[in-house]
C-alpha cells in the first residue's frame, strides 16, 4: 500500500525530481523534436518555481515550517535556444525551425549559485 503524502511532502518531492530533470537536460539534452533543450529547461524551472510558491502558500495557511527542499537553488533561466548536444540528427532538424543559441554548459553552470540557499526567483 502506497503511503499518502501531505501536499508539502509531495511538492518537496516534485522539486527534487524537477531539479534532477533540469540537470539531466543540461548535460544530456532531451528528445523533444519541436523545442530546443533550453525551452524545456526553462519549463522545468517554472515547475520548480510553481512548486515553491505552492509550498509557501500551504505553509503560510497551515502555520507549517518550510521544508528544506524549498531552499534548494532554483536553476537559472537559460537561453530558450540552448542545445546540450549541438551536433547530430536532432540538432540538425531543430536548426530548420529555430536559430540554435550559442550558450554552453559551462556558461550555464557559471550562472548557478555557489551556495545552496536562494531566493524564489
Amino acid at each position: 500500500m502506497k503511503k499518502e503524502l501531505n501536499p508539502i511532502e509531495e511538492y518537496a518531492h516534485q522539486i527534487m525530481l524537477e531539479i534532477g530533470h533540469w540537470n539531466y537536460i543540461l548535460e544530456h539534452g532531451c528528445s523533444d523534436p519541436f523545442w530546443p533543450d533550453g525551452a524545456n529547461m526553462n519549463l522545468t524551472r517554472n515547475h520548480i518555481i510553481s512548486y515553491k510558491l505552492e509550498i509557501a502558500k500551504y505553509c503560510e495557511a497551515t502555520g507549517s515550517e518550510l521544508p528544506s527542499e524549498y531552499y534548494l537553488p532554483t536553476p537559472p533561466e537559460v537561453d530558450n535556444d540552448y542545445l546540450a548536444i549541438k551536433k547530430g540528427k536532432r540538432a540538425d532538424s531543430l536548426r530548420v525551425w529555430v536559430d540554435v543559441g550559442d550558450q554552453t554548459k559551462e556558461q550555464i553552470k557559471k550562472m548557478m549559485p555557489e551556495d545552496v540557499q536562494l531566493t524564489l526567483f
